[in-house]
């Protein structure tokens, strides 16, 4: 019965010790994002992805010449947004409000553009 009353007491201990892991991104930043990145002033392609409510973002970029490949990063929760697709191109960047723009380039040549998107 010491047992049994001992348990019962501790148990409501055990559930308030478990913290629920909060999100820490700004929550206009959440959902599905798209936009464009260029050469130059000319188009290269366009990328669009997800950003969930922990900050990672997932998506997709493909080129005018048609190569897609993976888009995968972090946003934090004060915009700074990174990227890296498979085929080495990377997205640096800020997000403010639904809109964002940065730099790309590209890890086996010397490309390297602008980027812009929008959160839709």
């Amino acid at each position: 019965m010491k047992k049994l009353l001992l348990i019962l007491l501790c148990l409501p201990l055990l559930f308030t010790t478990c913290k629920k892991e909060e999100d820490n991104l700004n929550s206009s930043f959440v959902g599905y994002w798209s936009g464009t990145y260029s050469y130059d002033g000319d188009l290269v392609g366009l990328w669009s992805g997800t950003i969930s409510s922990n900050g990672d973002i997932n998506g997709t970029v493909l080129s005018i010449m048609g190569e897609e490949t993976d888009l995968n990063g972090i946003v934090s929760d004060n915009g700074d947004f990174t990227a890296t697709g498979e085929i080495g191109i990377n997205f640096i960047g800020q997000l403010i409000s639904d809109f964002g723009s940065g730099t790309w380039n590209v890890e086996t040549n010397v490309e390297t553009g602008t980027w812009e998107g929008n959160k839709e």
